[in-house]
């Protein structure tokens, strides 16, 4: 059976700790109000207790409107002030009518400021990129509630300009959940703790994206929020997820072309171009996504050479992987590396595996 038949039948699962997590908010307010709220979200109480539960998205998703619904806050009491029920669809309303992204960046921050009043979210262009910076004069919450604030605003971003959009860098204060790798990664991207600020950057490129959506396209996106904001720009199904794999799987110098990835997913040319135009992707532009993460990982990483790094990139010339990686991060591949925090041991494990 194809490959690209398989993933859209699967389901992305949520782990037990984003439950737990969300469970511990209703824990401190109203503890014997949890049973009703997994009663609400479909959850089997001695189920959640087994070691291995995990939950599909759309249950999440009701149990995540439940907890929101019984302390009348969506961003989890995580602010300084609450966030009521119904802001989420207001801030939607409020990004619509934006111009670009960027606009829709602002506004969007400029909403949740004037509801929470801290984290207050705030753009910025810093070393050649797009950051989103979180402003806190209080100590650093917990990694949940940074997790919380991006997964609204990307998810809404993404809706909005019809397409995934690559994260370059996360950032969170304060130290990482013991035991819990599942904070290490935030939609394929590294998180790194401990930081001064907690921050997401991206290409600034991105901020001219145009604002093509609707108020019909809204109605029906807020009916399956928020458990569509959970899964809908990972590469987890659909035509972007199998090239991406099919990608993953194979060192860059090798990749196919595009008629060759075609062939390997049974699926016409015509076909697979249309998919991935509907997920607002091209061919090209998730191989240059990839480049990019591989780059930034081994710059970051490991001291695996500059030029090896083009080579096995699949550049013929180390002149045209320095005009690409300029191009991505405004700096040159050596100038990147040196402004790196120098990792405790620099590994030399240089395979293609998927961390996401």
């Amino acid at each position: 059976m194809p490959y690209l038949v398989i993933q859209e039948q699967e389901k992305t699962m949520i782990g037990r700790g984003f439950v737990d997590d969300a469970l511990t908010v209703l824990q401190h307010s109203a503890p014997a109000k949890i049973p009703d709220v997994l009663a609400a979200a479909g959850i089997d109480a001695n189920a959640l207790r087994q070691p291995d539960f995990k939950l599909d998205a759309t249950r999440y998703s009701r149990l995540w409107l439940a907890i929101a619904e019984e302390i009348q806050c969506e961003f989890f009491r995580f602010g300084q002030r609450p966030m009521p029920p119904g802001s989420f669809a207001m801030l939607c309303h409020a990004a619509l009518s934006s111009d670009n992204l960027e606009h829709a960046i602002r506004r969007s921050l400029r909403f949740f400021t004037l509801l929470i009043g801290e984290p207050k979210g705030e753009l910025i262009l810093r070393d050649g990129l797009a950051v989103i910076v979180l402003r806190e004069v209080s100590p650093a919450r917990p990694a949940f509630a940074y997790r919380t604030f991006f997964l609204i605003l990307y998810g809404v971003l993404c809706w909005l300009v019809k397409r995934r959009l690559p994260i370059h860098d996360i950032g969170f204060r304060g130290a990482p959940p013991p035991d819990r790798p599942d904070y290490l990664d935030f939609f394929s991207t590294k998180v790194r703790f401990f930081q001064q600020e907690t921050s997401l950057s991206f290409d600034p490129v991105l901020l001219s994206l145009k604002i093509h959506r609707s108020k019909a396209a809204l109605r029906q996106f807020l009916a399956q929020a928020p458990a569509n904001i959970l899964l809908r720009y990972r590469y987890d199904r659909g035509s972007a997820s199998a090239i991406h794999k099919l990608l993953r799987e194979t060192p860059p110098a090798n990749w196919p072309d595009f008629t060759q990835a075609a062939q390997s997913l049974h699926i016409s040319e015509p076909t697979l171009r249309r998919h991935l135009r509907a997920d607002g992707m091209s061919y090209s532009s998730l191989k240059e996504e990839l480049r990019r993460q591989y780059a930034l990982n081994w710059l970051q990483e490991t001291d695996k050479p500059v030029g090896m790094i083009a080579a096995e990139l699949g550049y013929t010339e180390p002149s045209a992987f320095h005009r690409a990686f300029k191009k991505w991060t405004g700096a040159s591949p050596a100038r990147y590396r040196s402004s790196q925090p120098e990792p405790a041991t620099r590994n030399r494990d240089y395979g293609y595996a998927d961390r996401s």
